[in-house]
């Protein structure tokens, strides 16, 4: 073997290593998790051959791996969670692993809802960079239509979708709510596609808190976006169809 494949075989065992006591300190935590909200846990679920729902959204792509899948029910809303990660590469840097924790919630009035993109000022640079190439009609929404935004919130996030939809974003996300976000949310990322609520975690170090935090706040906007939102069989959605 020579030297050069050796000191690759090396750096290969250690990843994985690594990457497995990694996967061992998050799946005590979010086993924790689970069982204080009574989720079901099933552990390593493959996209490709288990039969289970897969968390979509922006992370989603035929190379992600998810671990630690549970799912349970919290305050009347269908809810999964899993820890994602994936490899991410960019023209300008080396291949890198990210992971998320991701949060759904199955909106209860949701179906009309349009794609919805909540993130900070850098994400178009960050891991979920992806996103505003594959959707490359999400646009940032210009706030200010029904009032001003807090300063924390402008300061901190920017809100996307298509141009067409973004009275209807600012109509869903108020003044309000944005407010909220802003004092509650930091530095977690958002995404409203097809029905469903996504709240995201980067790359951090979890704990029992912080998945608490995403689903009790992403539990929150949820219930704030029904509200705003048409039931799917009422006769105001129907008139429109």
């Amino acid at each position: 073997m020579s030297p050069r494949f050796h000191n690759i075989l090396r750096v290969a065992k250690g990843v994985a290593l690594r990457n497995s006591l990694v996967s061992r300190r998050r799946r005590q935590v979010i086993l924790k998790f689970a069982n204080k909200f009574s989720f079901v846990y099933f552990g390593h679920v493959d996209q490709h051959d288990d039969e289970h729902h897969i968390i979509r959204g922006l992370t989603v792509s035929a190379s992600h791996q998810d671990e630690h899948y549970s799912v349970g029910s919290f305050e009347g809303y269908d809810v999964s969670l899993v820890d994602r990660y994936d490899i991410l590469s960019t023209p300008r840097q080396a291949l890198r692993t990210h992971r998320w924790i991701i949060i759904e919630i199955d909106l209860h009035n949701g179906r009309d809802i349009p794609h919805i993109f909540l993130g900070g000022h850098n994400h178009q640079n960050s891991s979920y960079s992806k996103l505003f190439t594959s959707v490359p009609s999400l646009q940032r929404v210009p706030l200010g239509t029904f009032g001003a935004h807090s300063e924390e919130f402008t300061s901190r996030y920017s809100l996307f979708a298509t141009a067409t939809q973004f009275i209807e974003v600012e109509r869903l996300f108020t003044t309000d709510v944005t407010r909220t976000i802003a004092a509650h949310f930091w530095p977690l990322a958002v995404e409203v596609f097809e029905g469903a609520l996504y709240v995201y975690a980067d790359n951090q170090s979890i704990s029992v808190s912080l998945l608490e935090t995403m689903l009790k706040n992403g539990l929150w906007l949820a219930q704030k976006l029904d509200e705003h939102s048409y039931p799917t069989d009422s006769p105001q959605l129907d008139n429109q169809q």
